[in-house]
């Protein structure tokens, strides 16, 4: 039986599947395959989920933005995507390299994904259910964007609203990312931990851009906690053929009925600002809210405007009380 706290306003829910809720790791069965997420405030209010994007573990969702989430009333859930962190890695699957996927896929001979976007919004459907959430708000940030889609395309009755951030449609015709951003992405990842940690830091400080401070402490950490997490350069590759492989959603985009928010920043080099205003024209309704300076990352200081608009778009149990 599936649970939504909001219509069941059930106050055992609080500390149910998982245990207390606490920003400890846990792990769910589903799909075939391990989940590992973490959750915070209380399982009575409403639930928002957080789908990170390619290559990016659940900690690229600071702790600190999850918190302030949850203090407007929300039980906040962030998790491992398959193939990176503590999630399962798919080792028995092909992964060329990037390099090597994107020339295959320019001269239209790239390899079989193993997976798709769709298994990965099933993945999602999956940990919903093992924490007996009927519907959730969902909010992605690019690739996982990209994910959030597609659960308002093939899963709509398990969500409430999506906020879109970064997010592409997957449209070939899209404009392309920066040359520095695209190199990011096709540089092989180094095995040992001092360059992994200056080459992750040097990746988020071009995706930055230039407007913001670029909080260089914070993502050396992120970095070096990414890296004892677990480190799975082929796994990153595997999300990159599921992207490709899922093709362009704009047709399916125009059928949706979800509530939608776009959030997107005037200056981010790999999702280019037209992808996002394409994005919120192609879904009916869709609310579209640029984030002037923004790069392609989620820095401090554009922490505002975002958590007010999420707040806005999908309320918690502080504003519904309020009367908001």
């Amino acid at each position: 039986m599936l649970i939504d706290p909001i219509e069941r306003g059930d106050p055992s829910l609080q500390g149910a599947v998982g245990g207390p809720c606490r920003p400890d790791p846990d792990f769910v069965e589903t799909n075939g395959i391990r989940l590992c997420y973490e959750s915070f405030g209380s399982r009575r209010d409403p639930p928002l989920v957080l789908i990170m994007g390619l290559a990016a573990q659940m900690i690229v969702w600071p702790e600190d933005f999850c918190r302030e989430l949850a203090a407007q009333g929300r039980f906040v859930v962030r998790f491992d995507n398959r193939d990176i962190g503590k999630s399962t890695y798919l080792d028995s699957e092909p992964a060329p390299s990037m390099a090597a996927l994107f020339g295959g896929s320019a001269g239209g001979t790239a390899p079989a994904a193993p997976y798709t976007l769709v298994d990965m919004a099933r993945d999602t459907v999956g940990l919903l259910d093992a924490l007996e959430i009927g519907r959730a708000d969902v909010v992605g940030a690019s690739m996982g964007g990209a994910i959030a889609q597609e659960l308002a395309v093939h899963y709509p009755e398990r969500l409430r609203t999506i906020t879109l951030i970064f997010a592409p449609t997957g449209d070939p015709d899209s404009p392309p990312p920066s040359p520095a951003a695209f190199a990011n992405l096709v540089k092989p990842r180094p095995t040992e931990k001092n360059a992994f940690v200056d080459m992750y830091v040097e990746s988020w400080r071009v995706l930055n851009a230039d407007h913001f401070p670029f909080d260089e402490p914070a993502v050396r950490w992120e970095a070096e906690t990414s890296f004892e997490r677990g480190r799975n350069p082929a796994g990153v590759v595997r999300q990159m053929m599921a992207i490709v492989a899922s093709g362009n959603r704009k047709d399916a985009l125009r059928s949706t009925t979800t509530p939608a928010l776009v959030l997107h920043g005037t200056r981010d080099p790999l999702v280019p600002f037209a992808i996002g205003e394409d994005l919120a024209a192609t879904i009916p309704g869709a609310a579209f809210e640029p984030i002037e300076g923004m790069g392609h990352n989620l820095p401090r200081g554009a922490w505002p405007q975002i958590l007010r608009s999420i707040e806005r778009h999908a309320p918690g149990a502080r504003v519904a009380a309020n009367g908001g």
